[in-house]
């Protein structure tokens, strides 16, 4: 089962998104703010993350900063939520930026389902690519010492 950590200091809206997503068959966290999310990000190790921009103590481009300096939380994607008025080609360059996307609040539960639904299929791929990987490599390894 995945996990999909859930950061954003307006409640109704994490309670109600974390309903619909355990329903849909996903484990939830949820987080208030940056600190308590890059805390649980650590010790849940999330498939993914839904981060909102606006945040009290540490905002949603500051947590991502810090996810993208650790090791273990680079390449974690990153759903932004935001309630700022943008551009839709600030949303389609978000979209294509690879392993994070922007959507505005309100939003499209199924459209977000389906990004959600295609950013972990991703990541699951580009993992078993590399564990594929890895196991060629040790393979070739072996056979050229013996």
């Amino acid at each position: 089962m995945k996990t999909i950590l859930i950061v954003d200091d307006e409640e109704g809206i994490s309670k109600l998104l974390a309903e619909n997503l355990t329903e849909d068959g996903y484990k939830v966290v949820i987080a208030t703010n940056g600190e308590d999310g890059l805390r649980k990000a650590q010790i849940t190790k999330p498939d993914l993350v839904i981060l909102d921009v606006m945040m009290p103590k540490m905002d949603g481009a500051e947590m991502c900063a810090h996810l993208r300096e650790n090791a273990k939380t680079k390449d974690l994607p990153i759903i932004f939520m935001t309630g700022l008025k943008t551009k839709n080609d600030d949303f389609q360059l978000g979209r294509d930026v690879g392993n994070h996307t922007i959507f505005s609040k309100p939003f499209d539960y199924d459209e977000l389902l389906g990004t959600i639904r295609e950013m972990l299929n991703i990541k699951g791929e580009s993992q078993a690519g590399s564990i594929l990987k890895g196991v060629a490599q040790k393979f070739l390894g072996r056979k050229k010492s013996t």
